[in-house]
């Protein structure tokens, strides 16, 4: 069995690079840090026009239907440029989410093994929640990677601040809690 990388793997890989480091250099980086804002709503629109959030979503759904291996590479390279922001969460949310994919929604998703959700206060859904739920700011080493403090019960708040009703999933599971938390 051969695990290299397929030729076409190879220059998704290079093009994936090619973007991110004309588009998220080293002067981006740090005004994301001296700024304060993890998530450019521009930049993350641009990758959702490349296909990025919608790798693995079928040709006929408006996805670009490639594999799992595809979708470690250009993940990989977005790792090295450290862009910040629920990348994978997004990703995952192709499909289930309106505007996932095409990167005009930010979604995050709840460690249901945990109090901590990265990106909450910049994110329009949350996988496993009916709504953006409501945090505690926690201080966080990664300075575009924020985390809050949620209670797996906890009260929740709608995108415009007002308080929500609702808890934690529902009987369509993450994929539709954070589906009806988007609409």
């Amino acid at each position: 069995m051969d695990f290299q990388p397929t030729q076409d793997q190879r220059d998704l890989r290079a093009g994936v690079r090619d973007l991110l480091a004309g588009r998220y250099g080293r002067e981006a980086l740090r005004a994301a840090v001296d700024g304060g804002v993890c998530v450019d709503r521009a930049l993350w629109r641009e990758l959702g026009e490349a296909g990025f959030f919608a790798l693995r979503l079928p040709e006929e759904e408006g996805g670009v239907g490639l594999g799992m291996p595809e979708a470690v590479l250009v993940f990989e390279e977005a790792g090295r440029a450290l862009l910040p922001g629920p990348l994978v969460a997004t990703h995952l949310a192709a499909g289930s989410v309106p505007g996932a994919a095409q990167g005009t929604v930010v979604v995050t998703a709840l460690d249901l093994g945990g109090p901590l959700v990265t990106h909450l206060g910049e994110s329009d859904a949350v996988l496993g929640a009916a709504a953006v739920p409501a945090g505690e700011a926690v201080r966080s080493v990664d300075p575009l990677t924020p985390l809050s403090r949620v209670g797996v019960r906890g009260s929740v708040r709608d995108r415009d601040g007002s308080g929500g009703s609702g808890g934690s999933g529902g009987p369509g599971g993450p994929a539709a809690a954070a589906a009806s938390a988007a609409a």
